[in-house]
């Protein structure tokens, strides 16, 4: 049974929103608590439930503040209502923009030790240096992936008649990548790889795949990873020198 038989809406200055429910005549608050059962107790606790109930009701897209309860002339009773935002064209909010801007890819510079110095002796030898590790970044915000590629020039001991070592002499071993930051993504997702880098095209090293590779990343590699083949036939003495490089391009 409805316990209302109206309600006026009043704005107050202060930007709160206070509902007044009218009781009927019949529902005196003792005659409310001995016709349905409620005690004396329960008289206030009830009616504060019936006017939300009334209010969800009739006024959904109402957020209340204050629920004031009259009979006739009297105040029976004020409910606080602060929590009842019902509608969701009710919610007092304002946009927050975040403008978010990437940057570009980048790698640190290389870094790569002399190779050991070799006495001929007739047979097929190796000598071998080291590479240091090197930071690869992808601040670019499109998850578009990218690779890194490492590049060998051919050795040659240079001047107007140059010595050469054949193309196909340098191996880069695989490296390994961790994340600098526990929100970059996951660094077992970027693809590995060793091989030849004297062969024109270079070799590549590191491979994200679209949706990878956000965020920054160490590249390290064992222990004399550049190995230097060289073949009795194709050496003669003097100082070869090669320019090797890592550059980072987008797509994995």
């Amino acid at each position: 049974m409805e316990l209302f038989t109206r309600h006026e809406v009043r704005e107050e200055r202060s930007g709160l929103t206070t509902v007044i429910l009218h009781m009927k005549p019949r529902f005196a608050l003792v005659e409310f608590s001995q016709e349905f059962g409620y005690s004396v107790k329960d008289k206030d606790e009830s009616i504060s439930q019936h006017a939300i109930n009334y209010i969800k009701k009739n006024l959904p897209k109402t957020k209340v503040n204050l629920i004031k309860i009259m009979a006739g002339s009297l105040l029976v009773t004020t409910v606080l209502a602060a929590p009842l935002a019902l509608g969701a064209d009710n919610n007092r909010a304002h946009a927050a923009d975040a403008s978010i801007t990437g940057s570009n890819l980048s790698v640190s510079s290389l870094v790569v030790g002399s190779f050991t110095a070799v006495v001929l002796n007739g047979r097929t030898q190796n000598t071998f240096a080291n590479i240091d590790a090197f930071t690869v970044t992808d601040p670019t915000g499109t998850g578009e992936g990218w690779n890194v590629v490492m590049k060998a020039s051919q050795f040659s001991t240079g001047g107007a008649t140059p010595l050469t070592l054949p193309v196909g002499s340098l191996t880069a071993a695989t490296p390994s990548l961790t994340a600098n930051d526990e929100g970059a993504s996951d660094a077992a997702e970027v693809e590995k790889s060793g091989g030849l880098i004297d062969t024109g095209t270079g070799l590549k090293i590191l491979s994200a795949p679209a949706g990878g590779g956000m965020g920054e990343y160490t590249t390290t590699f064992p222990t004399n990873a550049l190995d230097l083949k060289l073949l009795p036939k194709d050496v003669k003495a003097g100082t070869y020198t090669s320019t090797i490089s890592v550059t980072i391009n987008s797509g994995p």
